[in-house]
């Protein structure tokens, strides 16, 4: 997050320019009206030169539909016209199906009140999903909105079979145990998990493949209320949201499960206690394939971190060798929103990051042994972000084509970033990505994909709401309605298969597992799936693995899962269009 040049206006950063580009960090791209070339702000000249790469013509189709479905959630940043940095930051979706009915029910996470703040309290909620209608059942579920919420991840802690609530939170993070019967309690002290830092993203996973789900925290700055400072431009009578580098950056925390839901704080143990980042998203699953899941952290002006489990729960720091800490200019990025996919079907997992305007959003190809390449500018996503600040992305099989497309939710910081930057703007538009199966993407047209909402945008989630096969999206907004968008591309977009797990013995709810998908036939491609906790940003999805495939009424499936202790089946002659839930015996 760059808070429009907060830092860079008041003078505390000095800037170049060279080649075209800014030298001097990201906080440089935010105060691109300082720069001219030929007249205009090098900002100005970027988007005027640079074209969109659109596509008419395309598959994928949504409509808006949380009002039909009576999902009526606003999110409440609290703010009072003093520039709180927290304000502008978070707005989190959790999705699960938290009373086991077997469709996904929807946690929002909501703000809080800031000094002087007046409004419509803040109130997150719990959604019950009973069939394209949500029902709010927060009050009965005993889940308490006492906290300036941020994000936050849904696992099975304590391996009762059902998913309990951690939530993020500027303050005191807090564990809701889920006592299977629609009721929750605060398990908070008891579990020993109530990180008192400015936290913002946190995953379940199950590093040391011992049966339960250890938990990490990503934590951010250590911004108060108390050294809140002024950003901006005096003489302008312009204040603006601070900078990260502002203040300084939290460690993260790591919490090992004792094996009864209760943790311990195992940071250094884990070899996870290093150089701090302000850190925003997370992503916990298995980069190299061997069966182990490691850890990408998105940060903020700070290089990312790219954490190896070594195949005993303990981490190795491979961030900077791996080639995705770091911009293909060799620059620390804006990095809030992450998720992992095999976008280029060649069988390993890929990584997406969402960065700030001028930046363009990261695309690391996985090239094997811990090695990625920056393939934003040849997949074809960087030119069509670099007038967008992104926060939520996901990949997903929209179109039901058998490959990975790519979601992004964009919204400003500043409401006044258009007096600022010319050409940008405080409200953005969604964006979708057609993957054209070639490993490129094209940006697909709002008239055509259905994807209206202009907003300030913060998580995205990704979840089969009404059970008919493809994947919805919900998307929250910095003190605004959330959105639902219904996936309408319909049966003639293709087939699908859906799976669940339940594993023996390992992470509860398939916490880490790798699937593998195929059509029965020679030669058929696999897809790959990992079934993860936190994904996008403050947001986690559907825990279900999502298949498309071209039609094809006579083409049985085949399908591989390695499940999160590392035991492998292979199931033969799967029909098209199910959902399947697979018992490990």
């Amino acid at each position: 997050m760059l808070g429009s040049g907060g830092s860079s206006i008041a003078g505390s950063q000095s800037l170049a320019c060279a080649g075209g580009w800014f030298t001097g960090g990201g906080a440089g791209y935010t105060a691109a009206v300082r720069c001219a070339v030929n007249g205009l702000s090098l900002a100005a000249s970027l988007l005027l030169s640079l074209p969109l790469v659109l596509s008419g013509q395309t598959k994928m189709h949504f409509g808006e539909v949380s009002q039909q479905w009576g999902i009526d959630f606003r999110h409440h940043h609290g703010g009072s016209g003093q520039w709180f940095m927290v304000e502008t930051m978070v707005g989190g979706v959790v999705v699960f199906d938290y009373d086991g009915d077997g469709d996904a029910d929807l946690f929002f996470v909501d703000g809080g009140s800031l000094p002087g703040y007046s409004g419509e309290p803040a109130r997150s909620r719990l959604l019950r999903n009973d069939g394209r209608h949500f029902v709010d059942v927060t009050q009965r579920s005993a889940i308490r909105s006492d906290l300036y919420g941020a994000g936050g991840t849904a696992g099975d802690v304590d391996g009762d079979g059902d998913l309990d609530l951690y939530l993020t939170a500027f303050g005191a993070n807090r564990l809701w145990v889920n006592h299977g019967d629609g009721t929750f309690h605060d398990g908070t002290a008891a579990a020993g998990v109530g990180e008192s830092r400015w936290s913002m993203s946190a995953a379940f996973f199950d590093p040391d493949h011992d049966g339960d789900l250890d938990l990490y925290v990503v934590n951010y700055v250590d911004f108060t209320l108390d050294n809140h400072q002024f950003c901006g431009d005096r003489k302008r009578g312009i204040r603006v949201y601070c900078d990260p580098d502002t203040y300084n950056p939290y460690p993260d925390t790591f919490y090992r499960n004792r094996g009864d839901g209760t943790f311990e704080e195992a940071t250094a143990d884990a070899g996870l206690a290093r150089e701090p980042g302000a850190g925003l998203g997370v992503v916990a699953g298995d980069l190299d394939g061997d069966g182990w899941s490691d850890l990408y952290v998105a940060n903020d002006l700070t290089p990312n971190f790219l954490l190896h489990n070594r195949g005993d729960g303990t981490f190795e720091d491979l961030s900077l060798i791996s080639g995705v800490a770091y911009s293909d200019r060799g620059f620390a990025e804006s990095g809030m929103g992450v998720d992992v996919g095999d976008y280029d079907g060649d069988g390993d997992s890929d990584l997406v990051v969402t960065n700030y305007e001028f930046q363009t959003n990261g695309l690391y190809r996985n090239s094997g042994s811990n090695l990625f390449l920056d393939s934003r500018y040849i997949a074809g996503i960087a030119e069509s972000s670099i007038k967008m600040l992104a926060f939520g992305v996901l990949f997903g099989d929209f179109d039901h084509d058998a490959d990975l497309d790519l979601m992004v939710a964009n919204g400003h910081l500043n409401q006044q970033v258009a007096e600022l930057t010319p050409g940008s703007r405080y409200e953005q538009p969604h964006q979708l990505f057609e993957n054209t199966g070639s490993g490129r993407f094209k940006l697909t047209e709002t008239a055509a994909n259905g994807l209206a909402g202009v907003k300030v945008s913060r998580a995205l989630a990704v979840a089969d709401l009404d059970r008919d096969g493809d994947q919805d999206l919900v998307v929250v907004n910095s003190n605004d309605r959330a959105e639902v968008y219904e996936n309408l591309a319909g049966a003639e977009s293709g087939d699908w298969l859906q799976v669940e797990l339940a594993p023996a013995g390992s992470a509860p709810g398939g916490v880490g597992a790798r699937l593998l998908a195929a059509a029965e036939e020679s030669g058929a491609k696999w897809q790959l799936r990992q079934l993860l906790t936190a994904r996008s940003y403050l947001a986690q999805s559907e825990l279900v693995a999502h298949f498309g495939f071209p039609p094809d009424a006579d083409a049985a499936l085949k399908l591989e899962v390695r499940w999160p202790a590392g035991r492998q089946v292979r199931i033969e002659g799967l029909q098209r269009n199910r959902r399947i839930r697979l018992v490990e015996r």
